[in-house]
């Protein structure tokens, strides 16, 4: 992400973390669509609602579309009313990685053909960095092995300390401070002069359809991304291996 204008913004560094206030067409570009979001609504009397859902999309610049939680319909009339404030944080892979984090208000609720919540998009949101490295947009095939098991996963979001790594979620799932190595292939082979790929799991987010896991490099797998990196070259979208 490129460094905004930070007289107009109103910079805040506090113990490595930079905080930025960006324009909000910006920062919620920033957010992919199906990412989870967290919020809390406190309701006039003072109860609090907190929950999770996934973000769908913005409407007009104007309004932004998530889903409902699972809930009843009591509580959903209760705490999802029009014109409850809603505080809601989002966390972008892109770039350096950020905690979007804004307030907003409900404007209308959509129960069918599918529940939709339609909240305010609000003039800034607050962005603070996370990463002290760039992550590059990478889409790259990989053989992955953790103790005995062999299985094949995708990296992504790679950087010279870590990337993500996306596996099917119907292999075994695998836990924090779980040593992985990784081996990128191309055209469904090895690619034996980048080296491994090695690292302990950091964190992980599952769904029906994926589950994905931070890595972070320990100091094999860092002198290897640094050859891998090297391999790489911009295709229009992403950074892709060299042919």
């Amino acid at each position: 992400m490129s460094a905004p204008n930070t007289q107009a913004l109103g910079v805040s560094d506090s113990n490595n973390v930079i905080e930025l206030a960006v324009k909000s067409s910006d920062a919620i570009a920033m957010v992919s669509h199906g990412s989870e979001l967290t919020y809390n609504i406190t309701t006039p009397v003072g109860i609090k609602y907190l929950g999770c859902s996934r973000f769908i999309g913005t409407q007009d610049e104007s309004l932004i579309l998530i889903e409902l939680p699972t809930m009843t319909d009591s509580d959903r009339d209760y705490f999802f009313q029009p014109g409850f404030w809603i505080n809601v944080r989002a966390i972008s892979h892109r770039g350096e990685g950020a905690l979007i984090h804004f307030r907003s208000q409900i404007q209308h609720l959509i129960t069918e053909p599918i529940s939709l919540a339609v909240i305010t998009l609000p003039p800034k949101m607050q962005v603070e960095q996370l990463r002290k490295e760039a992550r590059y947009d990478v889409a790259l095939d990989a053989m992955g092995l953790v103790d005995d098991n062999r299985f094949e996963c995708e990296i992504r979001d790679l950087s010279r300390g870590g990337c993500r790594m996306v596996t099917s979620p119907l292999i075994r799932q695998f836990k924090l401070t779980d040593v992985v190595k990784l081996q990128v292939k191309y055209e469904g082979k090895a690619i034996p002069n980048i080296g491994v790929l090695s690292g302990t799991i950091c964190n992980q987010q599952n769904s029906q359809h994926y589950a994905k896991y931070g890595v972070a490099f320990d100091d094999m797998g860092q002198q290897a991304v640094k050859k891998l990196l090297a391999q790489l070259k911009f295709d229009g979208t992403k950074l892709a291996l060299k042919t």
